[in-house]
């Protein structure tokens, strides 16, 4: 899958706008909370005020610029970037880069520099060769929902569905 694909996928299934109690997030549209706009006029004034005035399109170019970059999606294997790319949008860039990092082996630091990269594409999987570290990824995301689900259990539920919809449609491209 590609950016665009990978993008276009986050803003269907993020939806439109939501303000839902308990969502630490507050006022969100295509995934874009009120607080990251906030931030983002700072660099596009052209952007609207209010998350509920964001337009897909502009949704698009704020993802691509934040999430996709931070991630390095284009370095990435075309499975692997949208499993990252949806955790980045659910959990933020640097928690979705950790949980990589782990599935490495590495010692987490939340950012994918060269040696991360370097990491992804020499990766073997350690339990079966037929095993891709898109698999490995997407169970240590489901591990992380499931550990929050036991604290919280309000939004995790629906983020495993999205977990397994994401990774079906990333290795079906």
């Amino acid at each position: 899958m590609n950016r665009d694909q990978a993008i276009a996928l986050m803003i269907r299934l993020e939806g439109g706008y939501a303000n839902v109690k308990g969502d630490p997030g507050g006022p969100t549209k295509y995934g874009i909370t009120q607080g990251c706009l906030f931030v983002e006029r700072n660099i596009d004034p052209s952007l609207p005020e209010n998350v509920v005035d964001l337009t897909p399109e502009q949704a698009t170019s704020i993802y691509r610029r934040i999430a996709w970059d931070a991630i390095h999606g284009d370095e990435l294997p075309a499975t692997l970037a949208p499993l990252v790319l949806n955790c980045a949008v659910n959990m933020g860039e640097p928690q979705a880069v950790r949980l990589l990092q782990g599935c490495l082996g590495l010692t987490p630091d939340g950012v994918l520099g060269s040696f991360t990269l370097a990491a992804i594409h020499s990766w073997q999987s350690p339990y079966t060769p037929e095993q891709t570290l898109a698999e490995e990824y997407a169970a240590h995301v489901g591990v992380k929902y499931a550990s929050l689900y036991a604290k919280e259990g309000q939004f995790e539920l629906g983020w495993l569905r999205r977990l397994f919809r994401v990774y079906t449609l990333a290795v079906s491209s």
